[in-house]
């Protein structure tokens, strides 16, 4: 499905990113894997099917950080055929709790991160330029309450106006654009979440996914579909990927 092509995948080192990593390199495709954690993200490549994978290691809420990443990728990988941005963090926190610090670290991980990646791809010849394909992971947090996560709500709802406007400015560059919103997904960072919440409000959380609760290969697939070419007329879109729950 994704043979030939070069593609990034950031948060590689766990959870969604480490799944569409590895489901990428049995596609075919040729990886750039980025993270944190150096240890996790050799687990990740030391997995990966096939040859010429490369790690880099980075955290993507520091600018000068993500503009090395990317010329480092280009550098030693060429241009690329797409981008997976599923790097980020969630926090449960209550408005009474909420500083303006925790505030300034969820959008600069999720938000800020995204901008950039996609300035600093958008630099001559660092893209296929007939076609690319830049995805970034939303949540349905963008447009389903819960409560005590105002902040990463409103965070993953900044990353779909943000494609919307660049799937507008990066067509004439034949670069599509789209998000996808997953529900609650099986990781460690959801187990992390759900550890901060009542055993009733975690419950009520399940009961509103008809499908049940998602693994991280789910959403894997769904990226895998949006940077082939099976989805060239598709961009400036978000793809729900969450077992019914926004279909409340």
């Amino acid at each position: 499905m994704l043979e030939g092509k070069k593609i990034l995948v950031t948060g590689a080192s766990s959870g969604i990113g480490k799944a569409t990593a590895l489901f990428f390199s049995d596609q075919g495709a040729t990886l750039v894997i980025s993270g944190r954690n150096e240890k996790r993200l050799n687990e990740t490549h030391n997995l990966l099917t096939g040859s010429g994978h490369i790690s880099i290691l980075a955290d993507l809420s520091n600018v000068e950080q993500i503009e090395t990443m990317m010329t480092e990728v280009y550098t030693n990988f060429g241009p690329l055929d797409g981008v997976i941005h599923c790097a980020g963090v969630q926090k449960t926190l209550p408005l009474q709790a909420l500083k303006e610090n925790h505030f300034s670290e969820i959008f600069s991980a999720n938000v800020k991160s995204a901008q950039f990646i996609a300035k600093f791809l958008r630099k001559k010849d660092r893209y296929n330029n007939k076609s690319c394909s830049l995805v970034f992971m939303s949540s349905v947090a963008a447009t389903c309450g819960e409560p005590a996560i105002s902040t990463y709500s409103a965070s993953k709802a900044a990353l779909q106006g943000l494609s919307k406007s660049l799937s507008i400015e990066l067509a004439r560059n034949n670069i599509r654009v789209n998000c996808i919103a997953p529900g609650v997904v099986t990781t460690e960072m959801s187990l992390k979440f759900s550890k901060q919440l009542t055993s009733q409000q975690y419950d009520a959380i399940v009961l509103k996914h008809p499908l049940g609760l998602g693994r991280p290969e789910d959403i894997a697939s769904a990226a895998a579909f949006l940077v082939s070419d099976l989805s060239r007329w598709i961009t400036g879109t978000t793809l729900c990927v969450d077992g019914g729950y926004s279909a409340h």
